[in-house]
């Protein structure tokens, strides 16, 4: 019978035939294997997996940045705020304000596609944006069949060209008006006034002129966003930069319609910098700001790191506007240029609201965070009925500033008309002087749980690759101190030297 006990063969079963020198280098050849990985894991990863991630983030075919730009994984919704005027008939009635309520939301979930993809050499790529809306009764706050009455802008625009005319010209304007589909507001459905649109009869008439006081009409219907849903050319044509060569450069716009300047505002505030919203640059700095340049807003707006929040198990900085983002040169003088000439020096808008005539066709609209929030209280105290909430009004991007990924969005804006008496017109005769909330668009986006889950793998790895790696130190040191024990003590097993010899143990 064999003279080595059962316990004993199976715990050296690995090292029955091994000799003490075979036993050594097994025992040190995997600390010193565990210790190298080890070492690798704790020096060499990180900074392995970060330039890893980094060179697959600039924009190129094929890549994984490019997979999410031409066809985003996280779902975009448009929020429609719409503003019912429930007494135009009172407010010519001495001491009465206009009353606006908001209605809504009308959500729309939102498709978007790029069209026209082009690569240039100078690493740029250019493309056309298309949006297309599908509404999602669940999600909203009415139907949209709701009746609304609004402002009737054509009537108030043109009113407004109208007014440093000639005495007898405004009288057969004013003639014209009241004969041909002038008022000062309608009702209509909600779908109507946002998208699909109604026939009005002053425009009809205003295009049949189509001279050089009615200007270029080409369409007889009115909507606030009249032939946007689906449209491959209204937004225009972006160039940006794919961060191929700098990565500090990836995402910024560089050309809409082949221009660096939107022609909308004088100087600096007409120049286009900044990213488009779908991409940004990533690492960050904690105090550097966000600039965006959307079609609709017309100009360039920047948000300010205003502090950190947890999203999804992500630490994220959020960005948000501030008081002097719609100036005018009121707070930051910096900003006079978005005061349209004709109003320097004197009679610029106060803070908290852009004059956007230049790019509405004269017509006498502003844009302003929703409810004038931030604005100087003049705007809001000329109407009643709504107030700006902080909570859901602020425009905001909270960002995981490392590998530039938004996280929330919320992208509200306001857009208001200025009502104005004219005594030579009949339907603005008599009236108070207001800024009429028209609507408020909110674009709003939130990561998905999947996605935040690659998003945290892609910032975990440098961290998982170090713990591993000290990980493995201490079973290296581990292996490694039990095999000097081992040889300190002599306690190396001795293999029998005629393995032939051994005799199963009977039962």
């Amino acid at each position: 019978m064999c003279s080595i006990p059962v316990a004993a063969r199976l715990k050296f079963m690995c090292c029955r035939c091994c000799s003490q020198t075979q036993q050594k280098i097994w025992v040190f050849g995997i600390s010193t294997m565990f210790l190298i990985c080890g070492l690798l894991g704790v020096l060499w990863w990180p900074d392995f997996v970060e330039r890893a991630t980094f060179r697959m983030l600039p924009l190129k075919p094929g890549g994984r940045t490019y997979e999410f730009w031409t066809v985003p994984p996280v779902p975009v919704y448009l929020a429609m705020y719409l503003y019912n005027w429930t007494n135009p008939e009172q407010v010519r009635v001495k001491g009465v304000k206009p009353n606006f309520e908001r209605v809504g939301p009308y959500v729309f979930r939102e498709d978007k596609v790029k069209n026209n993809i082009t690569w240039y050499a100078n690493n740029t790529v250019s493309f056309m944006p298309q949006r297309t809306w599908y509404f999602e009764p669940s999600m909203s706050g009415g139907t949209l069949e709701d009746n609304v009455t609004c402002p009737h802008l054509p009537t108030i625009a043109a009113s407004h060209m109208a007014r440093d005319f000639p005495k007898l010209i405004k009288i057969f304007f004013n003639m014209a008006l009241n004969s041909n589909g002038g008022s000062l507001y309608q009702t209509h459905t909600a779908n109507e006034w946002i998208f699909q649109g109604f026939y009005d009869e002053f425009l009809d008439y205003a295009m049949k002129l189509n001279n050089s006081m009615t200007g270029n009409i080409k369409d007889n219907h009115f909507a606030w966003l009249l032939n946007r849903n689906g449209s491959k050319d209204f937004e225009g044509l972006f160039t940006i930069n794919t961060g191929v060569e700098d990565l500090r450069e990836m995402g910024e716009l560089k050309f809409w319609n082949g221009k660096n300047h939107t022609g909308f505002f004088e100087g600096e505030c007409g120049r286009l910098n900044g990213s488009t919203a779908d991409l940004f640059v990533p690492n960050r700095g904690p105090e550097e700001w966000i600039t965006i340049y959307m079609k609709d807003t017309c100009r360039i707006i920047n948000l300010e790191p205003s502090g950190t929040e947890v999203i999804e198990g992500i630490e994220a900085i959020r960005y948000e506007t501030k008081p002097d983002t719609y100036d005018s040169g009121e707070l930051n003088p910096d900003m006079k240029c978005y005061c349209p000439p004709e109003l320097q020096p004197n009679n610029c808008p106060k803070h908290g609201v852009t004059d956007i005539r230049t790019c509405s066709e004269g017509a006498p609209m502003f844009m302003s965070h929703p409810g004038f929030l931030y604005a100087d209280p003049m705007y809001a105290n000329t109407t009643t009925g709504t107030k700006a909430d902080p909570a859901k009004d602020v425009f905001y991007i909270t960002m995981e500033p490392k590998l530039g990924v938004p996280l929330d969005v919320n992208a509200a804006i306001q857009i208001s008309l200025f009502i104005e008496a004219d005594r030579d017109i009949t339907l603005l005769k008599g009236l108070p002087s207001f800024y009429a909330p028209l609507f408020t668009i909110n674009s709003i986006a939130k990561i998905t749980p999947e996605i935040a889950s690659q998003v945290r793998l892609a910032l975990n790895l440098p961290s998982i690759g170090f713990y591993v790696g000290i990980g493995l130190l201490s079973c290296g040191c581990f292996v490694l101190a039990a095999g000097f024990y081992v040889c300190l003590t002599k306690k190396w097993y001795e293999p029998i030297e005629d393995e032939r010899t051994i005799i199963p143990d009977k039962q």
